[in-house]
């Protein structure tokens, strides 16, 4: 079961309730030229029939919805064969008859780390070069992982996790993301280069040059699209599950200080929705969102500053001050409950040291 992928691409895509989203993105992925892969779709418990869908679809049982919003074309070709396996036969290995879409129903919702684990296990018993990390609700040029890996390449081996600019999927000439930035004072993360003109984007260098860094950040690829190589995974380990979401991008590139420096590929563009999820606050933020924001912050915070540092903690007081004042009473809540170690956890899985 480990017979040598050289030079290929494991894609890995994590779902949940988004049957839609990843078949669009599967079909633009079968549209990547230069670049041999294979796919394996992760599906976190669904509740909406996720699983049967895409195979139903990959099977060729049922058309593929049209998109007529979709800024690259999505080709009608179908995956080169698909396999259902279990979450145990998928990380340790099993080749699925060299399907090109590889389905797994993980049996729980994982969570962002924990879902793209599986993936990334069963990559590295297939001995697969390279893994890409690409959210189920992206659709992405034909181009977008040969300048990925090409731009990893020339890093001679140094380059920890390799990004694309993320645009957007709704107004496709503006950039939703460069990377993210993490401030180490608060452990408070924002996106990179908001709304910025698409056609006019210079050629990024050390990620340290990108616009409104400070000497303070910690920069880091935003995980919608994120490359690694198998080195990079044998030596710093599999993503940090105990997050369920958010930080785990910037704990995988903390841990790997020293050994593998982060990267952005300006000419890999990779188009993402705007995440909708029900129960929104004023700001745009569901609840249950919030609640995880702070949660994985304060857990961030106390791997990487500190036990309960006094910055991170008058931080997170002048937000729930703001959102008060601003009568966000929910987002307050959703703040209180994490401060208070109240937010429920669906599943809490192996870390990141388990491949």
């Amino acid at each position: 079961m480990n017979a040598k992928a050289q030079g290929k691409t494991a894609i890995v895509l994590v779902n949940w309730n988004g049957w839609r989203d990843s078949i669009a993105c599967i079909r633009s992925c079968l549209a990547l030229r230069d670049a041999p892969f294979r796919i394996i779709l992760c599906d976190n418990a669904s509740a909406d029939g996720s699983v049967d869908h895409i195979l139903s679809w990959a099977r060729g049982e049922v058309a593929a919805e049209t998109d007529p919003h979709s800024p690259v074309p999505l080709t009608d070709a179908m995956p080169k064969g698909v396999a259902l396996l279990d979450r145990a036969a998928a990380e340790a290995g099993d080749d699925g008859g060299d399907a090109q879409l590889i389905v797994v129903p993980t049996g729980g919702n994982l969570g962002f780390a924990g879902g793209n684990n599986v993936g990334l296990r069963w990559a590295m018993a297939r001995d697969f070069d390279y893994m890409w990390l690409l959210n189920n609700d992206t659709v992405v040029p034909p181009d977008a992982l040969s300048t990925l890996i090409a731009h990893h390449d020339a890093g001679d081996g140094k380059l920890g996790p390799c990004g694309s600019v993320l645009l957007e999927y709704e107004d496709p000439a503006h950039v939703q993301a460069l990377a993210g930035a993490m401030d180490m004072r608060n452990a408070q993360g924002r996106h990179l280069g908001v709304g910025l003109n698409a056609g006019e984007l210079s050629p990024i260098g050390d990620v340290a040059t990108l616009p409104g860094v400070g000497a303070q950040d910690l920069v880091y690829p935003v995980g919608a699209s994120m490359l690694v190589s198998r080195a990079f995974v044998q030596q710093v380990g599999l993503m940090e599950e105990s997050y369920f979401l958010y930080y785990e991008e910037a704990d995988w590139v903390c841990r790997a200080r020293g050994r593998f420096t982060p990267a952005i590929a300006a000419t890999s563009h990779v188009y993402h929705r705007h995440g909708a999820s029900a129960g929104s606050t004023s700001d745009g933020r569901s609840v249950g969102s919030v609640s995880f924001l702070y949660r994985s912050r304060l857990l961030f915070a106390r791997r990487f500053i500190g036990k309960r540092p006094l910055s991170v903690v008058i931080s997170m007081a002048e937000e729930a001050a703001r959102a008060l004042a601003r009568g966000r009473t929910a987002k307050l809540r959703a703040m209180t409950r994490a401060i208070r170690g109240k937010v429920n956890v669906p599943y809490t899985g192996r870390t990141s040291s388990s491949i």
